[in-house]
């Protein structure tokens, strides 16, 4: 029987939040396995680490080309293209002959993956305007926040019964039922770029001109870093600094991601009551009272961590939608590039924090707390500027 997307609003959200979700499922469900990996080809588990990380550049990269191609041949074709690579690496990963296969495979899985990541936003600015925009955001960042506490379970699963490929297999399986779903997906890109292939490159300079755009998307896409910081300092504090066992680990993981999930889901409301300028200035203050939070009482014990990146989280799960709906709409034109520029910022962003939160510092945990603060206090004395630049009347 033929789906119509169409026909169910819930369903079409569902589809989107699916597709927003393929980076998560593609590097949750994974982690678990690395140290199984190099053990099992005996190489060292910082070689194992360059499928991780090669993924991220190659995902980031192909997000930039994703979008631009989005605008000029439309979001349904390229989402296709990238759905299909990922199914086709995945199944290749699974059946990778050694470590160097396995990192050839994950690039062009990162490859595949950097295309619904980049057509989502773009679908969302084309089929949504105001208050309902904003709701879709946050509809979609609910779905999504549930991959990080699902993902790592379900890889912690297959590895306890099977083998590291299973994960893989699993990983095509979950995004073929998204690339079936796709072509019943109607065409959302009505004003298609007529731009020559070679020079689409360089429609990125049109929101490097646009410095309202630029400004915001900077200035906004910080406030999201640690959270990226989290995903890798988060291991090395539970097991390698407190002692705790995986499986306990991976429970505080998922209740972390679940507030993410509740401030997104929760944004709609907060903004329905306080607007959006003071959701988003409560949500940063938020992160502040995180940071500092981490600083003071992270030694002291876990649960204060823990505490404390439950405020984080829940915050910065305010703050996204809302904030990436204003920013999306500060752009009349090339909207997949201005999206697949706002996800590639954040993505490199969250990067550079990962290899800074994972380096031997004396004190991990004081320079993780003392990082998130930081750039929660940027970003609050550069808001006022964005917050002017959205609305300027006000």
């Amino acid at each position: 029987m033929k789906i119509n997307l169409e026909k169910s609003q819930g369903l079409y959200i569902a589809f989107l939040a699916l597709l927003a979700a393929t980076p998560a499922l593609s590097t949750d469900m994974y982690l678990a396995a690395i140290p199984k990996i190099a053990e099992g080809w005996g190489v060292g588990k910082d070689t194992v680490n360059l499928t991780l990380v090669l993924w991220f550049a190659s995902f980031s990269f192909f997000i930039l080309v994703s979008g631009s191609l989005s605008d000029k041949y439309g979001r349904k074709p390229v989402l296709t293209a990238g759905l299909s690579l990922f199914v086709i690496s995945s199944f290749l990963c699974a059946f990778a002959g050694d470590v160097y296969q396995l990192i050839v495979f994950r690039i062009l899985q990162g490859a595949g993956a950097g295309a619904p990541s980049a057509v989502v936003m773009a679908i969302v600015r084309d089929k949504y305007d105001g208050r309902d925009r904003q709701r879709a955001f946050a509809y979609i960042m609910t779905i999504v926040a549930l991959a990080p506490m699902i993902a790592p379970m379900i890889g912690a699963l297959l590895l306890k019964f099977f083998s590291w490929r299973f994960i893989f297999l699993s990983q095509a399986l979950l995004v073929s039922f998204s690339f079936v779903l796709s072509f019943s997906f109607i065409e959302t890109n009505i004003d298609k770029l007529d731009t020559p292939l070679h020079r689409l490159v360089t429609r990125y300079t049109v929101h490097f001109h646009n410095r309202n755009f630029m400004f915001a998307a900077l200035s906004m896409g910080l406030l999201v870093v640690p959270f990226y910081g989290f995903i890798a300092f988060s291991p090395v504090y539970y097991i390698s600094m407190n002692g705790l066992s995986e499986q306990a680990f991976s429970i505080l993981f998922g209740v972390n991601a679940f507030a993410f999930m509740i401030g997104a889901r929760a944004s709609t409301f907060i903004v329905r009551k306080t607007g959006e300028k003071r959701a988003i200035t409560t949500a940063i203050i938020g992160c502040i009272t995180a940071g500092a939070g981490v600083v003071i009482f992270a030694q002291s014990h876990y649960l204060f961590f823990t505490v404390f990146m439950l405020i984080f989280t829940f915050s910065t799960g305010v703050s996204r939608p809302v904030s990436g709906a204003l920013i999306v709409g500060l752009v009349d034109t090339d909207v997949g590039s201005a999206s697949s520029f706002l996800v590639f910022y954040q993505f490199m962003s969250g990067a550079l924090c990962m290899a800074l939160v994972t380096r031997h510092w004396a004190d991990p945990a004081l320079f993780y707390g003392g990082l998130t603060l930081t750039l929660s206090v940027i970003v609050l004395l550069l808001w006022r500027r964005v917050a002017c630049i959205i609305d300027p009347d006000q």
